[in-house]
């Protein structure tokens, strides 16, 4: 199983995008089964309703359906979230000195994989690469 990671759910959720090419056709040739966590679904939902973000931001309705959409025609499965995911920071933390700020998204997200044993990441974030747990997958078709 692979994690998908918010940019690149935007990636393909996003046609206009200047990825959006490059992104599906790596997704596309990947012979997996696909995962993402609550805390990416929240993101994706923020970005694509954000005015700031798009000119003609996505209604809710509309962006739930979207994601909805995709989820089930790539049967990408929504992991579970430990309530208790926060209490994993001092541990991540130990591995990753001064972890702060955005970064705990990144790590609750990872925290997440992690707990379904969930080894890599589809991600264009290299930030990802600081979890010794996670291998990030990312333009698998370049050489």
């Amino acid at each position: 199983m692979i994690g998908l990671d918010t940019n690149v759910l935007i990636g393909l959720l996003v046609s206009s995008s200047s990825s959006h090419g490059e992104i599906k056709k790596d997704f596309d040739s990947l012979d997996d089964e696909f995962c993402t966590t609550p805390t990416n679904i929240g993101e994706v939902l923020r970005i694509l309703t954000h005015p700031k973000v798009f000119s003609a931001p996505l209604k809710v309705d509309k962006a739930v359906s979207t994601l909805s959409d995709f989820f089930d025609s790539h049967s990408v499965r929504i992991l579970d979230e430990d309530p208790d995911w926060w209490k994993s920071l001092i541990d991540i933390e130990k591995q990753i000195p001064g972890l702060k700020e955005n970064e705990i998204f990144d790590t609750r997200i990872a925290i997440c994989l992690r707990q379904h044993n969930v080894k890599r990441i589809f991600t264009r974030d290299s930030d990802f690469q600081k979890f010794p747990f996670l291998r990030v997958v990312r333009f698998l078709n370049r050489k």
